[in-house]
This record gives C-alpha cells, sequence and structure tokens, in this order.
C-alpha cells in the first residue's frame, strides 16, 4: 500500500477516533468499525497511529496474532495535532523547563489554548525567581505574585491548573496557613490571669449562645467547625491578644464517635501545649435528660478515644453514654433547647469559679 493511501486511512481512522466518547478503544472495535479493510492494511494503519502517538498499546491487555495490541488509549492532542502547536507555543513563550505539559498532549488543543496565559504568568514567575531564594508564603500572596490575582490560587481553576503542570505547593513556595478560630470575644473576660473559652463543634449552638456571652465568664466563645479546631486551636492565644494568660478551653460536642474522636485528637494535639482542654460537663450531663436518637450506624467505635473522654465523666453517666453508643444512638448538640443552653452556661459559670 501507498504511503500517500495509508496516511488517507488513518485519517479516516482519526476521524473516528475524534468522535470516541470513551478514553480507551479495544481492537476488536476497531476492527468492527472498519471491517472493509484487509488485515494487512488495517494492520499498517494502526501501526502507523501507534507510531505518531495518535493510539498508545495498553501492554496488560496483550496482543493478537498480528503483534497488535488488543486496547489503546486514545491521546487526543495527537489525533488533532495538537502536540505540534503546544511544541511551538512553548518556544514562543519560552515556557520553564519545570513545567510538566504531558497532560496536554493527551488533551484536545483548547484545552491548551485555554490554559495557556496562567502557564505563561507561572512560567515567568519560576524564571524570576530561578537565582534568587524563594521564601515561603500564603497561597493569597503567592496568587498574587504569580497572576496578579490574590484568590486565583484558591479556585478549583486554580489548583486544578497545579495538578496538570504536576506542580505542589511547595514547588512555588507556599505555606498553606490553617483557619483562623471563628470565635467571639468578650473583652472583660480578657482581662485577667486566666482566660476560660467555650468551644461548640457546631454552628446553631455557637448562635443559640452568642447573644448570651458577655453575660458569662467567658472570655471567647468559640465555634469549632467540626475537626477544624484540632489544626487550629493553638491560634487562640495570639488570637485573643491574651498572649501571658493562662487559656482553658471547654469543649462541648456531639455525643456520638465522630464527636467523640474529637475530642481525642483535640487533647492529643500541639495545641494543649498552651491551651488546657476540659470537657464542658453541664452540657453533656443535661443530654442524658432527653430520649437519645438512632442512627449513624457506619460510625465506627474507638475505645482510646472514648476512654480518653470518659475520664472525665462522672462513672454512671460514662456508663448510660456507653450504653447507648453501643446500640447506634447518639446526642447532637441540637438536643438541648434555648434554656438549657443558658441554664447550662450558667453552671460552666460555676465551674469556672474554682479558678478565681
Amino acid at each position: 500500500m501507498r504511503k500517500e493511501e495509508e496516511c488517507s486511512l488513518a485519517q479516516g481512522v482519526r476521524d473516528f477516533l475524534l468522535q470516541y466518547p470513551r478514553k480507551t478503544i479495544a481492537l476488536d472495535a476497531l476492527q468492527q468499525q472498519f471491517g472493509t479493510f484487509a488485515y494487512e492494511v488495517f494492520h499498517g494503519v494502526i501501526q502507523h497511529l501507534l507510531q505518531e502517538g495518535s493510539l498508545r498499546g495498553i501492554v496488560s491487555s496483550g496482543t493478537d496474532f498480528g503483534g497488535l495490541p488488543r486496547r489503546y488509549r486514545l491521546i487526543r492532542a495527537r489525533l488533532c495535532s495538537s502536540s505540534d502547536q503546544i511544541q511551538s507555543d512553548a518556544a514562543r513563550y519560552a515556557i520553564s523547563a519545570r513545567l510538566d505539559l504531558s497532560f496536554y498532549h493527551e488533551q484536545l488543543l483548547p484545552v491548551w489554548q485555554r490554559d495557556l496565559p496562567y502557564i505563561v504568568q507561572l512560567s515567568d514567575w519560576l524564571r524570576r525567581s530561578a537565582d534568587q531564594l524563594v521564601l515561603p508564603v500564603s497561597d493569597q500572596q503567592r496568587s498574587w505574585d504569580i497572576f496578579q490575582d490574590e484568590k486565583f490560587l484558591l479556585t478549583p481553576e486554580g489548583r486544578g491548573l497545579l495538578r496538570r503542570l504536576h506542580l505542589s505547593w511547595q514547588d512555588i513556595g507556599v505555606t498553606r496557613e490553617t483557619e483562623p478560630l471563628m470565635m467571639a470575644a468578650h473583652p472583660v473576660m480578657m482581662q485577667g490571669a486566666v482566660c476560660h473559652h467555650l468551644i461548640v463543634e457546631n454552628k446553631a449552638p455557637y448562635y443559640k449562645l452568642l447573644p448570651h456571652l458577655t453575660e458569662s465568664r467567658l472570655s471567647s466563645l468559640i465555634f469549632g467547625s467540626g475537626w477544624k479546631i484540632v489544626g487550629n486551636l493553638s491560634a487562640l492565644p495570639m488570637q485573643s491578644g491574651c498572649l501571658t494568660a493562662r487559656h482553658v478551653a471547654w469543649y462541648f460536642g456531639d455525643m456520638d464517635w465522630e464527636g467523640i474522636r474529637i475530642f481525642h485528637a483535640l487533647s492529643m494535639s500541639a495545641a494543649t501545649a498552651s491551651v488546657e482542654l476540659r470537657l464542658a460537663l453541664p452540657f453533656y450531663r443535661a443530654l442524658l435528660l432527653h430520649e437519645a436518637a438512632y442512627g449513624k450506624v457506619t460510625q465506627k467505635p474507638d475505645e482510646e478515644a472514648w476512654t480518653n473522654l470518659a475520664c472525665w465523666l462522672p462513672e454512671d453517666e460514662a456508663h448510660q453514654f456507653l450504653h447507648l453508643l453501643q446500640h447506634h444512638q447518639y446526642y447532637p448538640q441540637e438536643t438541648l433547647c434555648d434554656a438549657e443552653w443558658l441554664t447550662c452556661g450558667k453552671e460552666l459559670d460555676d465551674d469556672i469559679r474554682e479558678f478565681f
């Protein structure tokens, strides 16, 4: 078969593959589609597409009697000749060799064209910073340095660009900062040697207690936001502005295995070096006045976490809670009514008084 004829037939296969919806295709599917080709012709066309990189054989699928792979991965950029354009643009804009462009060679050309302006900006920044020590900064600062948009790297598009170029945060000198504490301050109670803080796991109790904060002995009310509190409690002394004070944090979370694990992780965290952690007992005791809910059956028991929390509870109350948990029952914080929140807050104030 003449070279021109082989190229013409190969283009027909390319046109079919460009419309093919999946990322891989079986040899049998190709043979069925192009059944009018003699095997020798078909073999030559597939070999041509393999050599130019439009198809990539999947080795684990084996080969047929003629040596052709039985399954192929479609390299769409090669199918529509976008690789030549990528190479041309990379040379034109002097794209940094530190950027891995392999992802784009397997995509349609519009994917490359969409990302190219950002790739050029990132490449220019890498070139400018190549000969100088890049000090770690926040993701927002680095986003501004590179793209003149402090929020771009925080968006799905920005994070996706880094993934496509196989870059990590460390590669561009970013130190990810933990989320700040969401806290309401009671300045009058921040004047003493000891500052007391109440952490609630969920947002609803936070807003129920917030209007009554200034009536309490608490220095602050903190929304723990589930697991987030484990990573950002260490910011408490600095955010409160009371660096020399003794900080005591009282915790109240859902009485389920997840809430128990959060308290355990919090008590094991480095934050406890600067913040004393205690269980807000009045709130937990009030839960036992209500009927427990049934559910959350997929949560797994954690004996170590339970032992850590149970040591703060009177033995009889710990036994009641454990019995409920073992029967897939639990208490969300929202179990308590408005009046109970206020009553428990006053009881916590009584516990706090022993520090004064």
